[in-house]
């Protein structure tokens, strides 16, 4: 059984390929265009969520506000940012900017298939989902390139 993803990308190719990639691996996946409607789904969603994918550059809340508010309700809710501009600092400075004590996995754009599914897996393992393959996997919350 899979875990439920919130997937936060306004840009709708890249989330339906997000939706495809995530019903590959066994996931279900909840698509929000933006950090204000990603936020609504977070709260209607509450424990079943597994797992937040987001972009940091949206229309009306970006990802930074996004994870800060998602942090404060579920601060160990595992969290994979997909984007084009990352901060400076990286995956420490969204860390430290975010607060909460669950993983943060930064993948920059493009980011092909095999990394993205490779960072789901080892989120899924952080969030207790076992992996299709029956591993599990340490998610230490390092940046990956």
């Amino acid at each position: 059984m899979g875990m439920l993803v919130l997937v936060a990308e306004d840009e709708a190719l890249i989330a339906l390929s997000l939706a495809d990639l995530l019903k590959a691996e066994g996931h279900e996946a909840v698509l929000a265009a933006d950090g204000v409607d990603a936020l609504a789904a977070a709260e209607r969603l509450g424990d079943a969520l597994g797992v937040l994918v987001t972009d940091l550059n949206m229309p009306r809340m970006g990802g930074e506000d996004l994870i800060r508010a998602v942090r404060a309700d579920r601060p160990g809710l595992p969290i994979v940012v997909v984007t084009g501009s990352a901060p400076p600092g990286g995956a420490d400075e969204l860390r430290r900017l975010a607060g909460g004590t669950g993983p943060l996995l930064l993948l920059h754009k493009p980011a092909d298939c095999g990394e993205l599914a490779a960072a789901l897996r080892r989120a899924a393992a952080a969030a207790g989902f076992a992996r299709r393959d029956g591993g599990a996997a340490a998610f230490p919350g390092v940046e990956a390139a």
